[in-house]
């Protein structure tokens, strides 16, 4: 089988665990796998080669589907995509935000399945099948374990007796334009750094944007902590076209400090709730693999993580920090608690990428019967797409150097504290070109 995974990333710099999903079919599977990404441009000659399965990649929606109207995405991208050869498949994230052009994609585009974080009681909400043209939708989660970094992971443990921080937590502020679910995230911060109980217990809790952790230092930063905190990631509001997050984001700018409650009844009143839509996080299977215990607000978690042997359970009304910092301070408690989701999780081998490889395989090879014909051709414009991969500066000297700048920026800015007011100019920027291009 010859599988195209098509992306969007300038720079590889940033979470470990995107690139641990972009790549995994190329780790796990025993199919030929060539990547494709399209923030350096889409050559011609990719439409003359034949695939048996093409992949949109999450990193692919967000810059040319949900929030970009550019002539690039209109008549490059759009229009070339529209050519390809093989069965389309998609894998989005953030499935709350702009449906709407979601599903003219994969309208225009001939996606045939959507694996999707959404429950099925919200599918056809979200991408209704007489917009989208989606024959199949199959639940999967954010990310998985990845074998190559669980293998890292085993030499780096400490016992938790030893560990320096009792209870740890990243996290960065969330938007206001993802509803109340996604306010759990900010909320748990402020909780326990106010719990109404006295103790003893070293915390190291943060939402600042200047404190987010990525790649190794994630993974050092658990393997310190004891106990880490956190919630099911997602929304509780749906966004078909864009209009609210475009609304909050000028409210947010014209007013700093408006809580959650002004901008809800100025942007979305009686809105908020209008979808369900949580998941288990990639940062759970981290927490399992470290061997560290997880205290998380209650929820579903994919129906993998059970309350009281996997996690510490938190009470979405905040009304037992109190039992939960109690049962922090029991380390033996703490210690079983992050040995069963050791044992469940990670060495039942059920949540590996290798495992969402092959569901995604078997599901095209079950619906999809026509392997591809290789053309004469084939065999030199793949040879050019793998070098393109590996050598982007060569083939895409501007936007690499592009990237690399923005990199270096980004993080400068972090160092600062100033990255929350370029957010800011940012916004008023990309809706001055939004303007300009519709």
């Amino acid at each position: 089988m010859k599988v195209l995974v098509i992306y969007d990333l300038l720079t590889k710099s940033g979470k470990s665990t995107i690139n641990e999903h972009l790549y995994s079919f190329k780790r796990y599977s025993d199919a030929q796998c060539y990547y494709l990404n399209v923030a350096y441009g889409m050559p011609r000659y990719i439409a003359k080669i034949n695939f048996d399965l093409i992949v949109y990649h999450f990193t692919f929606f967000d810059s040319n589907v949900r929030f970009w109207k550019s002539a690039r995405y209109k008549t490059f991208l759009r229009d070339g995509l529209k050519t390809l050869k093989g069965y389309k498949v998609a894998m989005p994230q953030d499935e709350y935000r702009c449906s709407e052009r979601m599903n003219e994609f994969f309208s225009n585009c001939n996606i045939k399945t959507v694996f999707t974080l959404l429950s099925e009681s919200e599918w056809q909400k979200v991408y209704p099948q007489d917009k989208s043209g989606l024959e199949h939708y199959k639940a999967v989660l954010t990310g998985y374990i990845d074998e190559v970094v669980l293998e890292k992971l085993k030499g780096s443990y400490q016992s938790r007796k030893s560990r320096a921080i009792d209870i740890g937590y990243r996290v960065y502020k969330p938007p206001y334009w993802l509803g109340r679910q996604g306010m759990i995230k900010q909320q748990l911060v402020e909780r326990f750094l106010n719990a109404p109980v006295q103790h003893n217990l070293k915390l190291d809790l943060s939402s600042d944007y200047k404190d987010i952790l990525f790649g190794d230092d994630w993974y050092k930063f658990l393997c310190e902590c004891r106990v880490v905190l956190s919630c099911e990631g997602g929304a509780s509001l749906h966004d078909p076209d864009g209009s609210i997050k475009e609304k909050v984001d000028q409210y947010v700018n014209e007013h700093h400090r408006a809580s959650f409650e002004e901008v809800e009844k100025a942007c979305f009143p009686g809105m908020d709730g209008n979808l369900t839509y949580s998941a288990l996080s990639p940062r759970h299977f981290d927490a399992c693999m470290t061997r560290t215990c997880q205290a998380l607000v209650e929820g579903e978690y994919g129906g993998v993580l059970k309350p009281g042997v996997h996690y510490i359970e938190i009470k979405k009304d905040w009304s037992n920090i109190t039992d939960v910092i109690r049962q922090i301070e029991d380390v033996e408690f703490c210690e079983q608690i992050a040995d069963n989701a050791y044992r469940d999780i990670v060495e039942s081998d059920l949540y590996t990428y290798r495992n969402f490889v092959q569901i995604v395989l078997s599901h095209v090879k079950s619906v999809h019967q026509h392997m591809s014909i290789n053309n004469p051709d084939d065999s030199r414009y793949l040879k050019l797409l793998e070098l393109r991969e590996r050598f982007p500066l060569i083939f895409s000297p501007v936007a690499f150097s592009i990237a690399y700048l923005k990199d270096v920026v980004y993080k400068c800015l972090l160092k600062l504290n100033l990255y929350e007011d370029y957010k800011r100019i940012e916004a008023i920027f990309k809706k001055t070109m939004m303007k300009n291009y519709v």
